[in-house]
């Protein structure tokens, strides 16, 4: 499956890839990779997709899990510094894998690694 593909996919689903990382439980910037093609997409991953859209639509046992993702946030950004550090600096805490990206970092931090400022609010429209 190509991103393209996948992009198609995702629209007949009416699905975003961070609905679509819910869904699997993987991670959101996985998912946003495959969209893009930064990321080769698995073969269990496209044969599930394909199995969604030619059902025509997202299985019933995975509807309560699917997000809706105006009520629900999937990411954040917050105020984060490492433990024995000085300088703060703004991760992306990824919800659904629980994990904190700094910037410039490939590694995934837990809370339980950081020292957790607070969470910087999106200015309304």
């Amino acid at each position: 499956m190509t991103p393209t593909e996948l992009q198609s996919a995702l629209a007949r689903l009416d699905l975003s890839p961070a609905a679509l990382a819910k869904l699997l439980g993987v991670d959101v910037r996985t998912a946003r990779r495959w969209a893009t093609g930064g990321k080769p997409i698995p073969d269990n991953v496209a044969a599930q997709l394909t199995a969604m859209v030619l059902a025509g639509g997202v299985p019933t046992e995975l509807v309560e899990r699917r997000p809706k993702v105006e009520d629900e946030e999937i990411t954040r950004f917050q105020w984060v510094r490492r433990q024995g550090e000085q300088e703060w600096t703004v991760a992306e805490h990824d919800l659904i894998a629980d994990v904190f990206y700094l910037p410039g970092r490939v590694e995934r931090y837990t809370a339980s690694e950081l020292v957790l400022g607070p969470t910087i609010e999106v200015p309304e429209a």
